[in-house]
């Protein structure tokens, strides 16, 4: 009898081992997969944040848009006035607009006397809100937010001796219109990815800007220099920056 119920014991406590070891490896494979659908995951979230961003700035230089962008009230023309240089026009690129870019919806972020930019100056359309209701997104799936910045910088500023100078022509002599740089900032990012409230999110996007260059004598308060990119980062949220920088010449023909 002593020796059934030793044996009965026996059995149990390997019957014991071997479901332990079934669970242990269980648990190892849900890991496991849990690691490779994290990594899929991410793969095609940087590769959908990526073709916004890729669709945004194509679009922006599309040839057969650049004359109406190049007006006063253009994505171009607007922001490239002595009195914008250094400005940042913002924008939501959504793609449910049968518009890329409309004044209305646009919005201007610059450094101004104080410790922080102001991004109030016309109005706060232009920035992506992942708090509204209304479709800030880049398609009707509501999964991926583009805000562009387009600022005019001093091309003087240029490592490239001359660039963007047309061959063979002085520029005053000839009336030539000097060279001009424009860069171009494409943040994409997906809020529904990250643990930050849609509040702080906005935050980052309405309230830095692209390019943070504090003026001269000027103190920022604590964190108001970041950058857009900078910003999302340390609230993990999930974002691609595409940056183009184009110079706008004259170009010289002649007639026969």
């Amino acid at each position: 009898m002593m020796n059934q119920r030793s044996q009965t014991g026996a059995t149990l406590i390997i019957v014991l081992v071997v479901l332990l070891l079934i669970t242990i490896v269980g648990t190892l494979a849900i890991r496991q997969s849990l690691v490779s659908l994290n990594i899929a995951t991410n793969g095609q979230a940087q590769q959908l944040m990526m073709e916004s961003s890729d669709s945004a700035v194509f679009t922006a230089q599309d040839a057969d848009n650049l004359s109406q962008e190049m007006a006063t009230n253009g994505m171009f023309g607007y922001i490239r006035t002595s009195n914008n240089k250094g400005k940042e026009l913002v924008f939501c690129y959504r793609g449910t607009n049968t518009d890329f870019f409309t004044i209305a919806n646009a919005s201007i972020i610059q450094w101004q006397t104080g410790s922080a930019p102001n991004y109030l100056e016309i109005g706060t359309a232009g920035y992506c809100d992942p708090r509204s209701s209304s479709n800030y997104y880049t398609s009707g799936r509501g999964v991926v937010m583009t805000q562009i910045t387009v600022q005019f910088v001093d091309s003087s500023t240029d490592d490239t001796p001359f660039a963007g100078t047309v061959s063979g022509t002085d520029t005053d002599s000839a009336k030539v219109v000097s060279a001009e740089k424009a860069v171009v900032h494409a943040v994409s990012l997906m809020p529904t990815l990250s643990t930050a409230s849609t509040s702080s999110i906005y935050s980052c996007l309405s309230t830095h800007m692209s390019n943070p260059v504090v003026p001269t004598g000027y103190t920022a308060s604590s964190g108001a220099d970041q950058s857009i990119s900078e910003c999302l980062a340390g609230l993990n949220v999930p974002f691609t920056t595409h940056i183009s920088e184009y110079t706008l010449t004259q170009t010289l023909t002649s007639s026969s």
